[in-house]
């Protein structure tokens, strides 16, 4: 494709991604705000899932792969955190260095192997997705701490899980802009860069 057509296609990403993030803190971000953590950081963990999805070629048929894997991600990552949080709590790890060093050697040897074996078949098996995932859900917990204090079941303090499921949403969210900008592609002419129907330079 020639410049014109980067160009053209530059617009479309970013005019989208203008448009979805509006539309998100319009809805999501305002319920969230008002409902589960004040403010509208979440919206952020979108530009995680996006890239990564895009990166890969933000295939239709990849899609699903994609959001499943990225709660897949969400899952892991709340389990790295209980872990850590009940190694402190029993006195078992109590330098919290050393308590996520640990528990992230562990625990990521558990899950790579485990998704690149006997789950590797299965649509929640995109390991790139799911460290994604697994970084906001540490960022995301991190904050809702700070905002908010531990979870209730937090025996230790290592968690709070408020905002997960808008993480979830966000997250997929992410996959479906890398999607519809992916997309734009069928509307600008591979030859000549300029604007077109999908499908009329056929």
């Amino acid at each position: 494709m020639n410049n014109k057509g980067l160009v053209n296609w530059a617009i479309w990403i970013s005019v989208l991604s203008g448009i979805y993030v509006a539309a998100y803190l319009f809805t999501v971000g305002t319920f969230t705000s008002e409902n589960v953590l004040p403010g509208y950081q979440i919206v952020y963990a979108t530009f995680t899932a996006l890239p990564i999805y895009f990166t890969a070629g933000a295939k239709r048929e990849d899609f699903f792969k994609y959001c499943l894997s990225y709660i897949t991600g969400v899952c892991w990552g709340m389990l790295y955190l209980w872990i850590m949080d009940r190694l402190a709590a029993y006195g078992i790890i109590t330098n919290p260095w050393i308590n996520i060093a640990v528990v992230v050697a562990v625990v990521c040897t558990i899950e790579c192997a485990l998704h690149f074996t006997v789950l590797s078949k299965l649509p929640i098996s995109v390991v790139p997705a799911q460290f994604g995932a697994i970084s906001n859900t540490f960022w995301c917990s991190n904050m809702s701490i700070s905002i908010l204090g531990p979870g209730a079941s937090a025996l230790a303090g290592f968690y709070s899980f408020a905002a997960v499921p808008v993480l979830m949403l966000t997250l997929c969210g992410g996959t479906l802009l890398g999607l519809i900008c992916n997309e734009g592609l069928h509307f600008i002419n591979e030859k000549t860069g300029s604007w077109q129907l999908p499908g009329s330079d056929k």
